[in-house]
């Protein structure tokens, strides 16, 4: 029996745009080999964070026929952060992290992608570095009773900005339910890669996201589909198998203009070559 540390393919359903029906974006992960679906689900609506009975049967049922769902969004960070200065926008950005929690707990999810806040010119940092701190006490008995892992994403929202921050952030709680889902193309503006993977090591990196990024012009401009960009995938790749990271590496891509089947097929071939250089 072969033992050695994998990685698995996931897709998260942002990838193939927000118009297709959730039976669809099961359909077309199966048709690419990935493993499993990653959901972004909304506050309310169908399919939401606050599905209902007969909806949460049904993501059962797709999960069941496969591929399963490995990890949801926490909340909808960006319009309801958790740690909001306004307390109106704080508390439902709070009830909504609830909401995924329960929602991943009855579907048999164990992983969240949690943004804890958000510095704007509104929103300074300090003041946000305490209530993302402050927001993570209060959510965290709830995660750790389901049994549910928050993991905090390095997204540009100028709070996390190197692995010292990401360090002092997620160690400060010294829990096994707050680690991290590390964003490969996300750090390229401000360092490697690699050197985060490192630095945090694989018992706190719970998931991988992977996006490619050119860093001429660089900015929003910078993110480009993979293997069209300036990440060294070889050094990466090999680096999380260094530090023992295994689980899911999925692509967090803007979607295609190309037909469904067409991109699915180019995406999955990318993460195979990029799976590949772990595999050696």
């Amino acid at each position: 029996m072969n033992s050695a540390p994998r990685l698995h393919k996931g897709l998260r359903d942002s990838c193939l745009g927000g118009a297709l029906p959730l039976p669809e974006v099961f359909r077309l992960a199966r048709r690419g080999g990935f493993e499993g679906v990653e959901l972004t689900l909304p506050a309310d609506g169908p399919f939401s964070l606050r599905a209902s009975d007969a909806e949460r049967s049904e993501l059962r049922g797709l999960a069941a026929d496969g591929p399963p769902i490995f990890s949801l969004n926490a909340g909808l960070p960006c319009q309801f952060s958790a740690s909001s200065l306004d307390p109106a926008t704080r508390g439902e950005g709070q009830a909504l992290v609830r909401s995924s929690i329960d929602l991943a707990s009855d579907l048999g999810v164990d992983t969240l992608l949690y943004i804890p806040g958000v510095v704007t010119d509104d929103a300074p940092f300090t003041e946000v570095w305490d209530a993302a701190r402050a927001a993570a006490e209060r959510l965290l008995p709830h995660a750790e009773q389901a049994g549910v892992t928050l993991a905090v994403e390095n997204v540009w929202n100028a709070l996390i900005l190197s692995p010292r921050d990401m360090l002092e952030f997620v160690d400060g709680f010294a829990s096994p339910h707050l680690r991290v889902y590390f964003d490969v193309g996300n750090v390229m503006q401000f360092g490697r890669p690699q050197h985060w993977i490192e630095a945090l090591g694989s018992d706190r990196i719970a998931r991988v996201h992977v996006k490619d990024f050119t860093l001429q012009p660089g900015g929003w401009l910078g993110f480009t589909q993979l293997l069209h960009g300036d990440v060294d995938w070889p050094v990466v790749m090999r680096t999380l198998r260094d530090v023992g990271y295994s689980g899911w590496v999925t692509p967090e891509v803007s979607p295609s203009s190309a037909a469904p089947e067409a991109w699915v097929s180019e995406l999955s071939a990318a993460m195979d070559t990029i799976i590949g250089y772990y595999q050696g």
